[in-house]
């Protein structure tokens, strides 16, 4: 398989090294940049360029800063769902939560803790994708 660009945006440590844990165990070449909050993640998605737009971003929803939904309205307005596919990994099971991001186009919404199958299903649209 190709590989593909991956932004993760987590203010966690521990989760930031277990997401890349499991992205590691995946048969596929994965360049990830990481964003400690939504300033980071709106900053690295600026100097990228829409020509270099990573093939997903994958977010948490408790952040610092910008959160979550609000950073997922902030690239929307950059970003179409199909420029930006966005993953979501939370811990909230928050039916509100669930249905805002929904509204705002994400591809996945993953629990925490992720696990590799749930995570290489999420990931298989992209793959295929032109």
């Amino acid at each position: 398989m190709e590989g593909i660009s991956i932004l993760l945006v987590d203010d966690n440590e521990d989760d930031r090294f277990l997401t890349m844990r499991i992205l590691g165990k995946l048969t596929l070449d994965v360049r990830v940049d990481i964003a400690r909050n939504g300033d980071e993640a709106l900053a690295i998605l600026a100097a990228r360029g829409e020509a270099d737009l990573p093939a997903a971003v994958m977010l948490d929803l408790q952040m610092p800063k910008i959160g979550g939904i609000k950073l997922l309205g902030r690239i929307r307005e950059l970003f179409s769902q199909e420029q930006l596919p966005a993953i979501v990994l939370s811990s909230s099971e928050n039916p509100a939560d669930v249905a805002a991001c929904r509204e705002l186009g994400i591809t996945a919404y993953l629990p925490k803790p992720l696990d590799l199958a749930t995570l290489r299903e999420a990931l298989a649209p992209l793959l295929t994708s032109p």
